[in-house]
């Protein structure tokens, strides 16, 4: 039986297969993406997270998940820190089935009284939690689109007619607004970012891990992800790189334009497996060479472990704090470099196996 390999794809056909155009970031592509009616294994989430006054840095992230029988479950995580000490970290924070709502044509994403909105393309959005529901921590943050939208190729790593797939709305914007904490508002602003994923089957079933951190650094706005296909699939590695400065592209290049180097590897702190904590991605074009380091500290400020469908191992995912510095050399032999704060996460598919009865 021919396997079919997994891959980032970029051609000419799977853009038209998808729908989708090379330099055209559309709103609909941050709306629902999954079709109904929704099978089993499905699942879509929207995700935020923003660097903010004081140290303090936020996550929130709003997740359907489709079940054996096409059923939609609807739930919300959220993380707040500040420098390395965890506030809260909330995970699969339930919601009545009967009380969401998503938009196909944008992103309008309404779980109860919480919700994460566009309000102008993928310029603006206002994303709230409610601290009602979640025991008194929550968020009320308008996000303002500092740089062009991203996609790398389509956004779609692909093995076969199954996929994981990726849309960067926002990496970089402006952000103003309330953290809720305990009862105490706090008017905060700084800096976020927004991307949006699905798939046709949980990802432990064609992904093996990955890597993935951004960052406001200086005039420079980062993203960057190495995604590693199952060895099932084929184990092949699929990174990227995405720089600018203000609304210039610098860097757009994913698959074999970006190589990326682990460095430093800590225990992870439930598993005790080695995980990176520091890892550089080095991306060159006919203007400048580019690299960018997340050095993360070796400081874990958030682990979980996420669900697993194989019977044999354990998902486990891990933040750091990092440092992040680019470095870019012009094709003119001007340099510049900046570093500034940006999460660092590895998502492991691979974490532990489970230990036996």
């Amino acid at each position: 039986m021919t396997i079919a390999e997994g891959r980032l794809l970029g051609d000419e056909e799977s853009f038209a297969r998808l729908g989708l155009v090379p330099v055209v970031r559309a709103p609909w592509e941050d709306g629902l993406r999954l079709k109904k009616p929704f099978k089993s294994g499905e699942w879509e989430w929207w995700y935020c997270d923003a660097h903010l006054d004081d140290g303090y840095f936020c996550v929130t992230s709003f997740h359907l998940e489709v079940d054996a029988q096409g059923n939609v479950t609807p739930f919300i995580n959220i993380n707040i820190a500040k420098g390395s000490t965890i506030i809260c970290d909330l995970k699969g924070l339930p919601v009545d089935a009967e009380a969401y709502s998503v938009s196909e044509s944008e992103c309008d994403v309404v779980f109860g009284n919480n919700l994460f909105r566009s309000l102008e393309g993928v310029k603006r959005y206002h994303v709230y939690v409610d601290p009602e529901t979640t025991g008194g921590y929550g968020l009320d943050l308008r996000f303002d689109s500092t740089v062009p939208a991203f996609r790398p190729g389509t956004g779609r790593w692909e093995a076969g007619d199954r996929h994981f797939s990726w849309f960067c709305p926002v990496p970089g914007a402006d952000v103003a607004g309330k953290l809720f904490i305990g009862g105490e508002t706090i008017e905060v602003k700084g800096n976020g970012y927004h991307d949006h994923n699905w798939g046709n089957v949980p990802m432990d079933q064609i992904l093996s891990d990955w890597l993935w951190g951004r960052g406001q650094v200086g005039d420079f706005t980062v993203v960057t992800a190495s995604v590693r296909f199952h060895p099932d699939v084929g184990g092949a590695e699929a990174p990227l790189l995405y720089l600018t400065s203000g609304q210039e592209v610098l860097v757009d290049a994913y698959n074999d334009a970006v190589v990326c180097l682990e460095g430093v590897k800590i225990p992870q702190p439930v598993t005790g497996k080695k995980t990176s904590s520091d890892c550089i991605y080095i991306a060159q074009n006919d203007r400048l060479k580019a690299s960018v380091r997340f050095d993360g500290q070796r400081t874990v400020i958030a682990s979980f472990q996420w669900v697993n469908s194989s019977p044999d191992w354990e998902t486990w995912y891990t933040r750091f704090p990092a440092k992040v510095t680019v470095d870019i050399e012009r094709a003119d032999g001007t340099r510049s470099s900046a570093t500034d704060n940006g999460p660092l996460e590895n998502m492991d598919f691979f974490g532990r196996r489970h230990s036996a009865d």
